[in-house]
Parts: C-alpha cells; sequence; structure tokens
C-alpha cells in the first residue's frame, strides 16, 4: 500500500470540472500551469495534484460501499501494470485531494459526493516524475466560475472540448497527452447530463503507457473507446 511517507509512484486526483455551453455543447474549466512547474510546464491541465498527508487525516465522505464501486479499474492486458490497486485508504485521501486542488488552485469549493470517477492514468516508467492520477468529473458548482491561483495555475479558462482540441492542433494551447486523451472523449458530449451519465456506465481502465508519448506511444486501437 502506498504510504505518504515514502512514494514510489506519488498518488495524485484530477478534477474534470464541466457546464452546458452553447445548445448541444460542454465547457469544461482548464488552467494552464506555471512555466517554472517541474512537471508539464506552461501547459493547460484540469485542476488537480499530488496527496497530500492531511488528505488521509480528513473524515470519510465516500462510503465503502461508494469506494468499492467506484475505484473498479482493470488492469487491461495490452498495458500491463504492477501498481497494485488502491485501498480504502488511498481511496477516501484521493477523494479529499480533488476537493482540496480544486480550491486552492481553482478557487472553486465542490460537494465531493458530486464527483463521479472517470479514468486512471499512471505515468510511463520511462519518465522520472511518476504520478497514479485517478480523473474525476463533476458538474460545475452554480456561481463559482473559477480562478486560477497565479502562483501555480494561471490563465482560467472555460473551453470547449473539442476548440481546445483544434488550438492544441494550431500551436495555440499546450497539451499534454492525457489531457488531450480526455478532451476527445469529453468532445462526444453534448451536455453535462450526457457525460456524466457515461461516467457512470463505462469501464474504468487502468491506463499505464510503456514508454512516454514523445517516445512513440499511441493507444492501442483496441483500447480506444473503452478506457
Amino acid at each position: 500500500m502506498y504510504h505518504p511517507e515514502f512514494p514510489r509512484i506519488r498518488l495524485a486526483s484530477t478534477v474534470m470540472l464541466v457546464r452546458d455551453a452553447h445548445p448541444g455543447t460542454i465547457e469544461v474549466f482548464m488552467l494552464r500551469r506555471s512555466a517554472r512547474s517541474a512537471f508539464a510546464p506552461d501547459a493547460f491541465v484540469f485542476p488537480g495534484g499530488t496527496v497530500d498527508p492531511r488528505d488521509y487525516t480528513a473524515p470519510a465522505v465516500w462510503n465503502g460501499e461508494r469506494i468499492a464501486r467506484e475505484f473498479r479499474a482493470v488492469v487491461p492486458a495490452l498495458l500491463p501494470s504492477s501498481e497494485p490497486a488502491v485501498g480504502a485508504f488511498d481511496a477516501s485521501a484521493l477523494v479529499h485531494a480533488a476537493v482540496r486542488e480544486l480550491r486552492e488552485e481553482a478557487s472553486v469549493g465542490l460537494d465531493p459526493t458530486e464527483m463521479l470517477l472517470y479514468s486512471h492514468w499512471i505515468t510511463p516508467p520511462t519518465e522520472l516524475r511518476r504520478y497514479n492520477t485517478h480523473f474525476f468529473i463533476a458538474r460545475a458548482p452554480d456561481a463559482q466560475p473559477g480562478m486560477a491561483d497565479t502562483i501555480e495555475t494561471h490563465d482560467e479558462r472555460w473551453i470547449e472540448p473539442a476548440r481546445a482540441l483544434a488550438e492544441h492542433a494550431a500551436g495555440r494551447m499546450h497539451l499534454v497527452y492525457p489531457t488531450i486523451k480526455h478532451l476527445e472523449r469529453l468532445a462526444a458530449h453534448a451536455s453535462v447530463d450526457d457525460a456524466l451519465a457515461f461516467a457512470r456506465r463505462k469501464p474504468v481502465l487502468t491506463i499505464m503507457p510503456d514508454r512516454a508519448p514523445s517516445e512513440g506511444f499511441v493507444m492501442p486501437v483496441e483500447l480506444e473507446e473503452r478506457w
């Protein structure tokens, strides 16, 4: 089991905060990481960060039944991983980390019961900094537009997923591979209700690339619409 004092691969949480935009489209909240950041500098990302020791001492907000239901990732044979599934102790900390990071990085207060676990990605073993990241999705709370902290993050932006992908393709928006893949999935949804319904029924597969995208990794075709 992961222990916060002796991390091998750091546990992390990310929140995809979504809201309805024009008819038939949704927007997702993104922030640009500081140019001084040790990981993905200047990249636009969803709010999030690593689990902190204080996340382990916070009272549980998901009961054991919900944790077992949500943290259901399956390791696909095409992308084997030696990382064990998180237990209830770590899962509860991940939920708290997601809410805390959203508040600290984006000034958004979110009821943790409103989140759904969406996906599970682990940084490839070729990377020096490795993260065992759980992506959550949630409807944006009313009257909370979000604001970057101007220290770790800048340039807050609500943006349609398809537009973010187009901006990236045009060289105007730096995105890392996992963010691109999540935006591709979000772009398929016409409403927040649709996106949340999909999150409730979709499988969760552990995606641990065998190498970095810069080294040639692409999502296996067989997993493209499954993870």
